[in-house]
């Protein structure tokens, strides 16, 4: 059993919430916007042909495109 009263463990609470919301939403925002673009480059490059060039530009976009699609996910929701 807890000796905090239920105002300071709101109180924390809030405190701890408040810079995720303020931090989570441009960070959804880019999250968001680079699932959103990274593809387009992604064929251009298949398109191109550059992927047998520089794999690993390849894979490190797909991956940024797959981290972007999990942060960015409650973009705007």
């Amino acid at each position: 059993m807890s000796n905090a009263s239920p105002l300071e463990t709101q109180s924390r609470h809030r405190t701890q919430t408040a810079p995720r919301r303020v931090l989570g939403l441009p960070v959804k925002f880019i999250g968001f916007w680079t699932a959103v673009f990274v593809p387009f480059v992604l064929l251009a490059l298949i398109a191109s042909g550059a992927v047998l060039q520089a794999p690993q530009l390849f894979a490190a976009l797909l991956g940024a495109n797959l981290v972007g699609l999990v942060v960015g996910r409650d973009y705007k929701q």
